[in-house]
């Protein structure tokens, strides 16, 4: 027996075998998969990628500055090892709002405030938002009045007749306004999160799974040079 002309066909099946794994086509569950660079190491700006069954997704570039994040919706499509994120219209941001008449002297205008942030998408549960400014400035838009939400996130303005337009403001939440009433007024308030700037609609963002989760829990993504470990949280594991 030749034992070269074997060895040499031995390497290359095995050579093969392996050009073949490398290509071959990524599983990537539904879920959400979060940025992470290892256990205890803390970000200050990171991505956060949540895919749905129906090939929909939901996208956000974070960063403590909030005017440096980015984040849309939209549709993706996985062939072979590419990960292709096409962002639709952006999400309408809406501060939910009630009004309600308010008992105070004729005389008077009393403003009262609940604010409390929007629940996050999937949940029900919206927390009080203390220290929030409220502020009512007059026609030439110098401040009038002023005051903060206190613990429980509410807060009671008292504007002279002169003032003209309202303005709520927390941060790291989108902000309101509104003319200002003529007669004493309730509001309650529900800011929904600051979470940056959208992509506009059309915008492709190409991705290269560089390694495939087993189990479905952690993937490597590429874009040029750069690679990005994304991990699925404990919770959505095994789904």
């Amino acid at each position: 027996m030749n034992i070269i002309p074997f060895i040499w066909r031995a390497g290359l099946a095995l050579l093969l075998a392996g050009a073949a794994s490398s290509c071959a086509p990524v599983r990537l569950a539904a879920g959400e998969y979060s940025e992470t660079r290892g256990p205890g190491v803390i970000l200050l700006e990171g991505q956060t990628l949540r895919l749905a069954s129906d090939h929909t997704f939901a996208y956000q570039h974070w960063s403590d500055d909030a005017s440096s994040s980015r984040y849309g919706t939209g549709t993706y499509q996985l062939a072979g090892n590419k990960l292709q994120l096409r962002f639709g219209s952006p999400p309408p941001v809406v501060v939910e709002m009630q009004a309600r008449p308010l008992a105070a002297a004729p005389d008077s205008l009393v403003l009262a405030f609940a604010v409390v942030s929007r629940p996050a998408p999937g949940t029900t549960k919206a927390q009080v938002l203390p220290g929030a400014v409220i502020l009512a400035y007059d026609a030439a838009g110098q401040v009038v009045a002023g005051a903060s939400s206190d613990a429980a996130g509410r807060a009671v303005l008292r504007p002279t007749r002169q003032a003209r337009q309202l303005r709520v403001q927390s941060l790291g939440f989108v902000g309101w306004q509104q003319a200002c009433p003529a007669s004493s007024t309730a509001y309650e308030l529900a800011l929904p999160a600051n979470e940056g700037t959208p992509y506009a609609a059309g915008t492709v963002k190409e991705f290269r799974l560089r390694r495939g989760p087993q189990p479905a829990q952690t993937v490597v993504l590429g874009q040029g040079h750069r690679q990005t470990v994304f991990q699925r949280p404990p919770a959505a594991q095994g789904n």
